[in-house]
């Protein structure tokens, strides 16, 4: 191992002289510069002449290995009169002032990257200060990077940073998989924001814009995004439908369960398999499936309400189908069957759907239009960013958080061998600084 190490070293400045490999500790590497003059900081020239040297330890890293650089640093002395310096340390490409090399650090923060920087060092036997200032360095790097290029597609979707209290807007594209930008807020405001680090041009590329059924956003988009289409997202839509069936669930709970306790319960017990797909319920040939089906059938028979809830239910998945076969002129019939039904059936949570549906009918219908285009995966970057606050119990900065968010989501990177574009994320921790950051 340690002649490895001796022939990746000699291909740089160093020349690598000896190897200690302690038992138990991390291998050491005794290295010296190979040149014999150096260049002055101040006149740029060279001079050979030396007054000294000295030992520094400094952590690298070979391929994945970490190791110690017990490095001999020789002390020149500037030749020129002219020069205001008299003498200098010699300084190695990538090895700073620090105990670190930049290699090191840029290995170290790859490996921290979605992780916890404090189990990091002590699975690596590194201080862990030296991971911080990684993670630092990473964040602040991406955080100021130039706004990300539109696609055609830009989904927007908002993430709580401090629930219920503090949340902010995320923007993504979903044909790149990566997140463009993350602004404050969840108003127009933050929409507006993110648009003005684009020109009109870049933002008239924009197609589709597909957004959940929040009227801040779908009005500042139309200002912003001219050519795009707004869609609203289908996952929020069924959600809409979904609580309505909730609502008329639990009214006909309250109804039932101080009278007649056993059919309270029977409704309550259903409460899981009301909201699961009937198609999918009715092919379920597991206990678990019948179970649910027989609480199914009891809850729709105990209470009129709730079966006819379950029913609209039902009819908005079959509507919805339509919409992702890109069927629309069936689409558009079977909406206008679903409102009617929800007023003819007088039930208030499914009265308040269909009004909202026909304050929202033309971003509806072009989800048919798209092709079912959704904010599938910005509600998949939602889950990770979770993961993210929770690994590190939260940010102290809103500077941090989004520096964080971009780093992790919205990083590009280029393969040297192939020039594929690939998401930061999808590469293996360690293999990221091999990759060069996309422009």
């Amino acid at each position: 191992m340690g002649d490895r190490i001796a022939l990746s070293l000699r291909r740089g400045d160093m020349n690598a002289f000896r190897t200690v490999d302690e038992e138990g500790k991390r291998p050491v590497v005794h290295v010296a510069g190979r040149h014999a003059a150096a260049m002055c900081p101040d006149c740029a020239r060279p001079t050979v002449r030396t007054n000294g040297s000295g030992w520094r330890e400094v952590i690298d890293v070979v391929r994945t290995l970490v190791v110690t650089l017990s490095v001999c640093v020789r002390r020149f002395v500037c030749e020129h009169d002219d020069c205001p310096r008299v003498s200098f340390d010699e300084r190695f490409e990538g090895i700073g002032r620090g105990g670190a090399s930049s290699r090191a650090m840029a290995f170290f923060a790859d490996l921290a990257r979605g992780r916890a920087s404090r189990t990091v060092a002590r699975d690596l036997g590194v201080p862990e200060h030296y991971l911080r200032v990684a993670v630092g360095t990473e964040r602040s790097r991406a955080a100021a990077t130039r706004p990300r290029r539109l696609g055609r597609h830009l989904a927007i979707d908002e993430c709580s940073v401090l629930k219920n209290h503090v949340y902010a807007t995320v923007f993504s594209d979903p044909g790149r998989g990566v997140v463009l930008d993350v602004a404050p807020g969840r108003d127009g405001a933050a929409v507006w924001a993110f648009a003005g680090g684009y020109s009109y041009t870049e933002r008239a590329q924009v197609q589709v814009v597909s957004i959940d059924c929040h009227t801040p956003y779908r009005a500042m988009v139309r200002l912003a995004f001219p050519n795009a289409v707004i869609v609203a997202d289908a996952f929020h839509v069924h959600r809409l439908v979904l609580h309505a069936l909730a609502g008329v669930r639990r009214a006909a709970w309250n109804r039932h369960r101080h009278a007649k306790p056993a059919l309270g319960r029977a409704i309550k017990d259903a409460r899981y398999a009301l909201a699961r797909a009937g198609d999918d319920l009715q092919g379920d040939d597991s206990a678990k499936g019948k179970r649910q089906r027989l609480a199914v059938f009891d809850a729709t028979n105990l209470d009129p309400d709730l079966d006819a809830a379950y029913q609209l239910k039902e009819a908005f998945r079959a509507a919805m189908a339509f919409g992702k076969a890109g069927r629309v002129e069936l689409f558009e019939a079977a909406l206008d069957l679903f409102d009617a039904l929800c007023r003819g059936s007088g039930l208030a949570p499914f009265v308040t759907v269909a009004k909202t549906f026909r304050t929202w009918r033309g971003e509806i219908v072009a989800y048919a239009r798209t092709g079912g285009a959704s904010n599938a995966w910005a509600e998949a970057v939602n889950h990770l960013i979770k993961n993210q606050k929770r690994q590190a119990h939260g940010y102290n900065s809103w500077a941090g958080f989004r520096g964080q968010m971009l780093w992790c989501f919205a990083t590009e990177v280029v393969d040297a061998d192939t020039g594929e574009i690939t998401a930061l994320r999808l590469v293996p921790r360690g293999d990221g600084p091999r990759f060069a950051r996309a422009a």
